[in-house]
């Protein structure tokens, strides 16, 4: 029997009334005390950014690898899975809570909180161009002489607010590149449905049940998913479901027919039949081949 992926929660004992912390990238290997491995994957419940200054690796976000090296700036969304790989590249790493780094936001500064973080909207790995990369680092060195500096009532405020300008100028490089219109007036309505999708497609594929919950026509919500992401509603539901049964997947001892129970599905066939049209896998190959990763926590012989 192996252990389940690690839900990490951020440590609000740390540094009391303060839910951000800022440390060397390279710390992360040198860590001691830890309830998990870095190496293994694990799920944390606050947003991530990562800045690379020298040096380069890969690091795994969903069951993909971004390469990185300097100059490269990553975020990771809160409720996603990653793991780093053994590197001896350097950086710095900001976490933080969801609640940190929305208070007091305005309506345009949350939004692009939401795009920035979101791997649908913008690419979750930057390669910084050299003005660029010296912006952020500059930036960077601002927030940790605010977090090194003793702590009172006035801390919390600005760092907020410096990572507020952190997050407008990697939002300013990303959209450079983006397909995506990002002052687009349905990208709120599409946050609305990826929430929701996230939070009940193993209730419910149907597109109906989800225009009938955000309150219009599947018309107008595929006219929404068109328009931002360039696929239909049913698309996005089916690719957000075999996301979460990849997580299932190793993430749990549950047995393949377990978990498509837990996924929705009468019959463990037809999650077979959904799983391998979406992957080109089978549930049972998907497991198999993150089983051989050694930074993955290996499974028993259930299935």
């Amino acid at each position: 029997m192996s252990t389940p992926i690690k839900s990490i929660r951020f440590d609000r004992q740390k540094h009391p009334g303060l839910e951000f912390d800022l440390f060397p990238f390279e710390e992360i290997f040198l860590r001691e005390g830890l309830d998990h491995s870095p190496l293994s994957a694990h799920r944390v419940d606050f947003y991530v950014l990562l800045l690379i200054t020298s040096g380069e690796g890969k690091h795994t976000i969903d069951f993909v690898d971004y390469p990185y090296r300097k100059g490269s700036v990553i975020t990771i969304r809160k409720d996603q899975i990653h793991s780093f790989h053994p590197s001896s590249a350097r950086g710095v790493v900001l976490v933080f809570t969801e609640e940190f780094a929305l208070s007091h936001l305005e309506q345009t500064g949350t939004q692009m909180m939401m795009e920035v973080f979101n791997e649908l909207l913008l690419q979750q790995n930057t390669a910084l161009q050299s003005e660029e990369f010296d912006e952020l680092l500059t930036l960077i060195s601002l927030i940790q002489a605010e977090f090194d500096h003793p702590h009172n009532q006035h801390t919390p405020g600005i760092i907020r607010n410096l990572i507020q300008v952190l997050i407008s100028k990697v939002h300013r490089i990303r959209t450079r590149s983006s397909q995506i219109d990002q002052g687009h007036k349905y990208i709120p309505q599409f946050l609305r449905f990826q929430r929701l999708v996230e939070e009940q497609c193993m209730k419910s594929r149907a597109v109906q049940f989800y225009a009938d919950q955000l309150g219009m026509t599947p018309k107008t919500l595929n006219n929404i998913t068109q328009k931002i992401i360039g696929k239909s509603p049913k698309s996005f539901i089916d690719g957000t479901l075999t996301l979460q049964v990849k997580r299932l997947l190793i993430n749990s001892d549950l047995s393949i027919k377990e978990i498509a129970f837990r996924a929705g599905f009468e019959e463990p066939t037809n999650l077979f039949k959904f799983f391998k049209r979406s992957t080109r896998q089978t549930p049972q190959a998907f497991r198999a081949s993150f089983q051989g990763r050694t930074n993955i926590p290996r499974r028993g012989p259930r299935d």
